[in-house]
């Protein structure tokens, strides 16, 4: 038996030790880009966080795709712009605008008040009013993105009254409270007693 037909036998002596039909061990899974739906998830995170700790200049698509662990083409394929991202990662934290129709005034603003408490109390939503607060207050495109399908949805929940006078009155006090730290969850008369007041303030008006 020469070389060559020695090396043949091995070979085929090693296969038919092999059981049949036993099958492959599943190799591992390479570590590689995460999948597209994670990544989303990532990316809208990652924007927040930045936006959070450095405000809209601090963020950039660069920084978004680093912290994220992606590809600046993978966020562009999503978003046109970083406000576009921003405006989708904040949304994201949001609840759903309420729409309490109780047939009472008084009883809606107080639920709907209530539900914003419960937001700005929370941790990161919580953050992301101050930020945006300047962004509005400078009428940037985020902040107009902001007003559009954030804060304009909530304007409906005002029904007739003096709309501007409304959240100025209502989101201020809690945005106010928000930054001084005295804004707190599980008081449950605060809603009762800001909607009170502005809507005694808003009868002082019509006498």
């Amino acid at each position: 038996m020469n070389t060559e037909r020695f090396r043949i036998h091995i070979r085929m002596t090693r296969r038919a030790k092999k059981p049949i039909g036993a099958s492959e061990p599943p190799r591992a899974r390479r570590p590689g880009r995460p999948r597209s739906a994670t990544a989303h998830d990532a990316m809208r995170g990652a924007a927040l966080t930045l936006f959070i700790e450095q405000g809209v200049e601090g963020t950039s698509i660069e920084a978004v795709a680093s912290k994220a662990g992606v590809g600046k083409a993978s966020i562009y394929r999503r978003w046109r712009s970083k406000e576009d991202l921003l405006i989708d990662a904040v949304i994201e934290v949001f609840a759903e605008a309420p729409r309490p129709d109780t047939g009472n005034l008084r009883d809606d603003l107080i639920h709907s008040t209530r539900s914003l408490q419960a937001l700005m109390s929370s941790s990161q939503t919580g953050d992301v009013f101050p930020r945006m607060a300047a962004e509005v207050a400078r009428r940037t495109p985020l902040g107009r993105l902001y007003g559009e399908r954030v804060i304009g949805p909530r304007r409906r929940i005002f029904g007739e009254i003096d709309v501007e006078l409304a959240i100025d009155h209502l989101v201020g006090t809690l945005l106010l409270r928000r930054l001084t730290g005295r804004l707190n969850r599980s008081d449950r008369s605060f809603a009762k007693r800001a909607v009170d007041l502005l809507l005694a303030g808003l009868r002082s008006q019509e006498s």
